[in-house]
């Protein structure tokens, strides 16, 4: 018999306000929403309801922010698109291989659209180190990074197969129709996986011949098709490669020559596609924009480039010749004319790791940065005590192991806005614009569009303070007489904005270092997936749109209300506005604070710089040829051994092992100008 209060239950269920109902629903997990509904027909109506799924895309897949997800997903508006659809499409599709080719290192990472970057938000990606000094020898050589690459990736997607809580678990398991002899797969049996090497098929018993990989006699083992699981190769699965700036602003020859270089390296027999697009249009990618000046502070040069509506305008591109390796050969210079007893080449590596863990850029002034520390004007610098390696601490004297780092602090960021050196970064940018203005390929508007999403990548981009102060002078420079029809584009001179790394829910996604591979996941993850780039004729075209909510037209009523509302607290993040400085949407959006006339003097903030380095052997030997697949077995940690979470090498991140700048300094500030500190974040 029925249970009266049952019903009595149903009917108050029924009569819920839409906006309760909604709730409820719109509270649960995808696979929640598809256990659920068919169990309730006042649920199931709402969980085929294009509102939801839209919620639950956003909610559900990467990255972090819904102003992304809308640019990844090509969108301005979530009305008349089946977010279903779009979910069940990220789902399905094969992760793809982002790469981000440098001089020094190359960066690499699995992109998805559901998890995201293979190493999580806020982590660095994988590196190859390509460089070589003293004490870290390259990787393996330029020519072969790409194999390198791939050999890696096998390697981790062994561990991952067998591993279920491994971020790469999903991506490393391939159909079960792509069974084949020497092939790969996961043999599971009474609880426990092994990978094995698959063989040969017996037609008459329909069972495979399989061989175990960490087993020392390496039998063979006749098993039943169902309890093998193929394990994916990094040769299938499509590739996006990011073209190096200088490859971009060389020309037609050097790009046809690099580009050839790459297909030797993949080979024309590769199952994964291979897509090929600019890292300035990649770093775009990473604020939700394709139109922008991108300056990519290089290994051993600084390049600009402008991207109108996602066309590269190499025409205009512009450099001068200072990069990082500069920056860290003044950082040698410096310590070795205060140390020359201690400090020489052989410790570059040292000196680098100085430079990226505690150094940060100066407040603007007048003159040379020398002659205002020689005259008193120290800026609250803070000297730190830095550890020397345990190999250079013996030249130092007995119990003496660490030295003293102050004014290289301010001094070696400065190299880039020295105009007797060249350009200077801010007159790079600001002669840019001018470039494509003076083409007159673009519009005064989209000129303008430029100066207003400046983006500043690349390892020296991570320095402190370097944005607001880029941002300031460039805006000093609008008010120079030699660049008046620039000027007269903007609506002011401050119409000038660099943007920020961005934000997620959770902190930063990523810093300068890595804002190109990181664009490239963005638009690796899209639902549109990897076949559509390959029809596209400008793979940069994907168009920023602003982010707005369009209802139907008709009279308003609570589900519109409702559905309005939603939209604005997920889609109120206005592209690029939001990235910069005050916008609420970058990483450093805090990073200076400006101090009133009044001050005399004020404490500086504790800025702690650290980097962790891990280490860990390839098993990858540059200097000779490799059998790929048997070098993969032998390399691959048994399960017993444990399993890492990310491949290789992280190199060239030194630890910074010096005390932590902790002690308090006072600058002194002139009355009558304004003076910027770097703040601690809150």
């Amino acid at each position: 018999m029925e249970d009266p209060s049952d019903t009595m239950n149903g009917l108050h269920l029924a009569q819920m306000p839409h906006e309760v109902c909604a709730g409820v629903v719109w509270s649960l997990e995808m696979s929640d929403v598809g256990r659920f509904a068919p169990t309730c027909k006042l649920f199931s109506q709402e969980a085929m309801d294009a509102e939801l799924w839209f919620h639950l895309f956003m909610r559900t897949c990467w990255p972090p922010s819904g102003a992304l997800l809308a640019f990844a997903e090509g969108t301005t508006t979530p009305v008349g698109i089946d977010w279903r659809a779009r979910l069940q499409a990220r789902s399905a599709a094969s992760p793809t291989i982002v790469v981000d080719v440098g001089r020094g290192y190359t960066k690499y990472t699995v992109a998805d659209g559901i998890q995201g970057r293979w190493e999580s938000d806020g982590c660095p990606p994988q590196l190859v180190q390509l460089c070589s000094s003293p004490t870290h020898p390259p990787d393996c050589e330029r020519n072969e990074q790409l194999r390198y690459i791939q050999y890696m990736l096998n390697r981790e997607f062994l561990q991952a197969a067998v591993n279920p809580s491994h971020r790469l678990h999903k991506t490393a398991l391939a159909p079960q129709s792509s069974l084949k002899a020497g092939a790969y797969a996961v043999w599971s049996e009474e609880g426990t996986a092994k990978p094995v090497k698959v063989g040969a098929l017996d037609e008459a018993s329909g069972r495979w011949s399989v061989e175990e990989i960490h087993s020392a006699e390496r039998p063979r083992i006749s098993v039943q098709p169902e309890a093998l699981t193929p394990i994916r190769m990094a040769q299938e699965l499509p590739i996006l490669i990011g073209e190096p700036f200088v490859i971009t602003a060389a020309g037609a020859s050097e790009k046809a020559s690099w580009e050839q270089n790459i297909r030797s390296q993949l080979g024309n027999d590769r199952p994964g596609a291979v897509q090929l697009v600019s890292q300035a249009q990649m770093a775009l990618w990473a604020h939700g924009v394709d139109h922008g000046i991108v300056v990519n502070i290089g290994q051993g040069q600084t390049i600009a480039l402008p991207v109108v509506k996602g066309e590269v305008l190499s025409q205009s591109a512009l450099s001068f010749s200072v990069g990082s390796g500069d920056l860290t050969q003044v950082m040698v210079s410096l310590m070795s004319r205060r140390h020359p007893a201690i400090v020489d080449s052989s410790l570059m590596t040292w000196c680098r790791d100085l430079k990226e863990n505690y150094c940060y850029v100066s407040p603007p002034g007048r003159g040379c940065m020398r002659s205002r520390l020689a005259a008193g004007d120290d800026y609250g610098i803070r000297p730190v005590e830095v550890e020397l390696p345990t190999y250079a601490s013996a030249r130092n004297g007995p119990g003496e192991n660490s030295l003293e780092l102050a004014e290289e602090r301010v001094l070696v960021p400065e190299v880039l806005f020295e105009s007797n050196r060249g350009l200077g970064l801010p007159g790079l940018i600001v002669r840019c614009a001018d470039a494509v203005l003076a083409s007159g390929s673009s519009s005064e508007e989209e000129v303008r569009d430029l100066l207003r999403q400046v983006v500043l990548v690349g390892g020296a981009a991570d320095f402190p303070g370097i944005r607001p102060r880029v941002e300031y002078e460039v805006r000093n420079l609008l008010q120079s007489s030699q660049f008046e029809r620039l000027c007269s584009c903007l609506s002011s001179p401050d119409d000038v904005f660099v943007l920020n790394p961005p934000l997620g829910e959770a902190g930063p996604l990523v810093t300068p270092r890595f804002v190109p591979l990181f664009g490239g996941c963005v638009r690796a993850a899209s639902s549109a997936g990897y076949g559509a780039w390959e029809r596209d004729s400008n793979v940069g075209a994907l168009r920023s749109l602003p982010l707005l909510a369009e209802l139907p037209e008709g009279e308003s009523n609570s589900r519109q209300v409702f559905w309005q509302q939603r939209m604005r607290r997920m889609l109120a993040l206005q592209l690029p506005d939001i990235f910069r400085t005050g916008g609420g949407g970058g990483e450093d959006d805090q990073a200076w604070q400006m101090l009133d006339e009044d001050s005399v003097e004020s404490e500086s903030s504790n800025v702690e710089f650290e980097a962790e380095e891990q280490e860990s052997e390839s098993g990858y030997s540059p200097s000779s040829p490799v059998d790929w697949p048997q070098a993969i077995e032998e390399a691959t940690v048994s399960p017993s051994q444990g399993v890492s979470s990310g491949s290789g090498r992280t190199k060239g991140k030194g630890k910074g092992s010096g005390v932590s700048s902790k002690g308090r300094g006072k600058g002194r500030v002139r009355r009558g100008r304004l003076v910027w500190r770097p703040v601690q974040a809150e």
